[in-house]
């Protein structure tokens, strides 16, 4: 098993966790008077990401102490984790910069090539952890399932419809109640609280983890604790 095999059938079918349909734009639009420099640095400063690997996660399918391969694969990845977590982060809460944007603050343009290089960086080393894995289910130690348990955290492929639109919320909640009148956000940390509120998948079930989808899977409770590897 090859990871150039694999690896495009990780972590799993993309709907089961990020969407694969969404409109380009919402039909409400967002707040893109939102995106500037100021802003975006309070945003940034506040490191939401952080949210992502404050607390561990206790897993569901195998031995938080497993050994093996099993658990050299494990520890890479609690070591990838904290290291990309902006990158994993970002990946669910990238917001859209116009050209007009671009163009108009240099600022704004060199953190959006930052934030290619920080997914850049991150998909090389999470490809190095997936090596980990390979060898890990050619012995015998797990399958494929071991990346549906909730413990791990997930980068968006190019296909997922993950795009962070700030504001949509508000002005879809308008949208369909015009009497409703919901003040839209004036911050960006304003339009996070709100997008992760409405959609949970976006911190990855974080917030509250049994609504993770990992967790209605029954065939995963203990699935590898028992396990015996493959012997030669």
């Amino acid at each position: 098993m090859k990871i150039t095999v694999l690896f495009p059938e990780l972590p799993f079918r993309a709907e089961w966790i990020f969407p694969r349909t969404a409109d380009a734009i919402p039909r409400a639009g967002y707040v893109d008077s939102l995106i500037t420099r100021p802003l975006v640095e309070e945003l940034t400063s506040a490191a939401p990401w952080d949210t992502l690997v404050t607390t561990p996660v206790d897993p569901v399918s195998f031995r938080g102490d497993v050994r093996g391969r099993l658990g050299v694969f494990v520890r890479a990845f609690r070591d990838f984790a904290p290291k990309h977590r902006v990158a994993i982060w970002e990946g669910t809460h990238r917001f859209p910069i116009s050209r007009n944007q671009l163009q108009g603050s240099t600022w704004l343009s060199n953190f959006n090539k930052q934030r290619g290089n920080w997914r850049s960086h991150a998909g090389r080393a999470w490809k190095r952890v997936l090596v980990i894995l390979v060898l890990a289910i050619q012995d015998g130690w797990c399958d494929v399932d071991i990346l549906l348990d909730p413990s791990f955290l997930h980068l968006p492929r190019r296909g997922d419809k993950v795009v962070w639109f700030p504001g949509s919320v508000s002005r879809q909640a308008n949208l369909e109640d015009p009497n409703l009148h919901r003040p839209e956000p004036t911050s960006l940390l304003e339009a996070l609280r709100e997008i992760d509120e409405a959609e949970p998948w976006r911190i990855q079930f974080r917030g509250d983890l049994s609504q993770h989808p990992g967790r209605q899977i029954q065939r995963l409770v203990g699935k590898f604790f028992n396990v015996q590897p493959k012997t030669t």
